[in-house]
């Protein structure tokens, strides 16, 4: 199995702007605010090919999961989430592994192991991130750079 090394140029909404490293992407487009929020919202999931990169949050719809890092909440293909986790903000390093070997998925924070949020999960998934809010910036580690998790195998 090939794993990521950067994001897909070709499959990502149209309001985001990867870098030309592949590995930091910016929430760019232009809002009108008509009532503004203290907070943002990042989501770090994965989905199926079939999820709409231009929808919702990855886990708000079908074939997509994800862990929101205003609530703490994971979201199973449904728009209400259940208690998971810490939120998570700017600063932190989230960390999402799916094990193929038991079909499950962990997140962590901060090189912590949170849990395991979803099991069960069949077929081929792909990594998805959710940017809510004007100015959301992230980058991500496909395996480059050492994780802050310590895998034991």
């Amino acid at each position: 199995m090939d794993l990521p090394t950067a994001w897909n140029l070709d499959n990502k909404s149209t309001n985001l702007n990867v870098d030309s490293s592949g590995l930091r992407v910016n929430y760019e487009n232009e809002v009108d605010i008509i009532d503004e929020g203290k907070d943002t919202c990042i989501t770090i999931g994965f989905c199926k090919k079939s999820f709409n990169l231009n929808g919702r949050m990855p886990g708000w719809d079908d074939d997509s999961w994800g862990y929101g890092g205003y609530s703490g909440n994971f979201y199973c293909c449904f728009v209400i989430g259940s208690p998971y986790g810490p939120s998570f903000s700017t600063g932190d390093t989230i960390g999402c592994c799916l094990n193929f070997k038991n079909n499950t998925v962990f997140y962590t924070k901060n090189g912590v192991n949170i849990g395991i949020a979803f099991r069960n999960l069949k077929g081929t998934l792909y990594p998805c991130v959710g940017l809510h809010s004007h100015g959301d910036s992230i980058e991500v580690n496909f395996g480059s750079r050492k994780f802050k998790y310590a895998v034991n195998t």
